[in-house]
């Protein structure tokens, strides 16, 4: 019995140093997507009228399309301004930018990777919590829904209102809050606003969310958030539902 219990303690303390490690080398790569913004995209903009590595620099909106290499259907959003991610006060201010819903206006850039058409009902945008994220750049994603998260969201999406409750099945093994916009709101509600204002109301922080958006069977837009875990081994990371190589196209 004592062997087993020292065997176990171990492995224990050898997934704790390498999780460490791992942590440590994350975060020493982490400014890698500002600096391609900052050193790379946006001057080449200014310079060339050229947004090479970007897709696009849109310099009055003050953000670009980057394609990802992870999947050959998956772009990010990102602002050309430093700011971190999801805990930034900046994202917060009453006037701040939209990013979610420039977003999504650029989907015809993914949409125009693919093979054949994609319905704008399997895309979804998300953005990873601090503990769930790898770089410290704002960075939404654009990729599809997984198949098996979006027959869920399909199936509950009329039990969900414009509030914030939870989800009716866990998704990808975790739990998500879930809420609905008009797609008339969308430009001037923002979800990070939205899901400011539901954890500040239980003295929450911001920063251990993953929040994601995707478009309903209705039109309407249906927001989801899932919180940092670590009992269930969730990082807050929204990105898990997403489906690089659209599965769902095919």
């Amino acid at each position: 019995m004592k062997k087993a219990l020292r065997i176990i303690f171990f492995l224990l303390i050898v997934l704790v140093v390498a999780a460490a490690v791992w942590l440590l080398y994350i975060r020493a790569n982490s400014d890698a997507l500002w600096k391609i913004v900052s050193e790379q995209c946006v001057p080449n903009q200014q310079q060339r009228h050229d947004p090479a590595p970007c897709l696009a620099v849109d310099p009055v909106k003050h953000f670009v399309v980057f394609k990802d290499a992870k999947g050959p259907l998956h772009t990010l959003a990102m602002p050309t301004e430093k700011i971190t991610g999801i805990e930034s006060p900046a994202i917060q201010k009453p006037d701040a930018p939209n990013y979610f819903y420039y977003a999504w206006q650029e989907r015809g850039r993914l949409k125009q990777m693919a093979d054949k058409p994609v319905n704008d009902r399997y895309l979804a945008l998300a953005i990873n919590s601090w503990y769930g994220r790898s770089q410290n750049q704002l960075h939404i994603h654009l990729a599809c829904l997984r198949p098996d998260v979006y027959q869920a969201l399909n199936q509950h999406e009329g039990q969900i209102s414009n509030s914030w409750q939870p989800f009716g099945e866990k998704l990808k093994g975790h739990d998500y809050l879930a809420m609905k916009i008009p797609a008339n709101t969308f430009e001037q509600q923002s979800p990070f606003a939205l899901l400011n204002a539901y954890v500040k109301q239980r003295g929450d922080d911001i920063a251990k969310y993953g929040l994601a958006v995707t478009m309903t069977e209705q039109g309407e837009f249906m927001l989801l958030a899932n919180r940092l875990k670590v009992t269930d081994l969730n990082l807050g990371t929204a990105g898990e539902i997403l489906d690089y190589g659209c599965a769902l196209q095919k």
